[in-house]
């Protein structure tokens, strides 16, 4: 697995979109979705007004197919941490040496000179129903990502152990959010991934826009436009954490409803809300989230 997976641009300097896939290792669905989306926008003659690139994120975690290998990738992304990396390159561990390459690449490419800069952050869940879009910024009509029309969550990096890839680049000048697709493993996550990206393409003007945009979600679902997170079960390594069976991302829960059970017993719902990214895998430190619709 090469760290840039393809990159195709214009002689316009209208738009660039930095797609980032597999930051967490396991999670191979953004990167198959960035290799569709690069396929496709080979396969037709379409203007390129600016630049779009796909950049494989863990890559020694994507060829053993963990989450991370000494750490989470995701979850270091502070001026601190980066500046300690970037100072003791002869003694950093797995996630550190891909933190600074990333690093590198992602500042050059971001330097270069466009008008709208996008870095798009493409992740998978272990739980079903998880279509939806963390989103740093402000929201308003003009949000090209509300135009998905996918629920978006206002707040979760205050509620995160670390700082996040997303996080550390949202600023005035680069519109940066993670884009999630759905279950790990699932080619429904690749298809919802590559069908979002080609819409997020159109949308921000890269492409022409062409094709009627197909529904992310079943309207039927119902599910609010803007959430923000109220409640977070952190787990550590020796909890004995086990989700209960069934739950999916959105799903309604009371206070005091059974979620998971852990070393010392029941762990049960604090408050009102809608579950969110229940914890079905191994490695991972967010056992639940609970949020509320805005």
């Amino acid at each position: 697995m090469r760290r840039i997976i393809e990159s195709k641009s214009g002689v316009s300097n209208e738009v660039l979109i930095i797609l980032i896939g597999s930051i967490h290792g396991n999670e191979k669905e953004g990167v198959k979705a960035i290799e569709r989306t690069f396929k496709r926008l080979n396969s037709g003659s379409f203007e390129i007004n600016g630049k779009v690139i796909g950049i494989a994120g863990n890559l020694k975690a994507i060829q053993e197919q963990k989450r991370f290998i000494d750490h989470d990738l995701n979850r270091c992304w502070t001026d601190e941490h980066i500046q300690k990396c970037l100072s003791n390159t002869g003694k950093l561990v797995n996630e550190d040496k891909e933190l600074v390459e990333l690093y590198h690449l992602i500042n050059e490419v971001i330097s270069e000179d466009y008008q709208q800069k996008y870095v798009i952050d493409l992740h998978t869940t272990s739980a079903d129903n998880g279509n939806f879009l963390v989103y740093p910024g402000k929201v308003d009509d003009s949000t090209i990502a509300k135009q998905l029309g996918l629920p978006m969550i206002t707040n979760l990096d205050d509620y995160l152990e670390g700082t996040t890839l997303l996080k550390y680049y949202s600023s005035d000048d680069v519109v940066s959010f993670a884009f999630e697709g759905g279950q790990i493993g699932s080619a429904k996550a690749i298809d919802i991934h590559a069908e979002g990206i080609w819409q997020l393409l159109q949308l921000s003007g890269i492409i022409p826009l062409t094709d009627q945009p197909k529904p992310l979600i079943d309207p039927s679902e119902n599910l609010p436009s803007l959430l923000r997170v109220i409640y977070r079960h952190g787990v550590k390594i020796n909890d004995g954490f086990k989700m209960n069976e069934g739950f999916e991302s959105f799903q309604s829960v009371q206070k005091g409803e059974p979620l998971a059970t852990d070393k010392n017993g029941s762990i049960c719902a604090p408050v009102d809300g809608r579950i969110f990214m229940p914890l079905y895998q191994s490695a991972g430190d967010d056992g639940f989230f609970i949020v509320e619709e805005i």
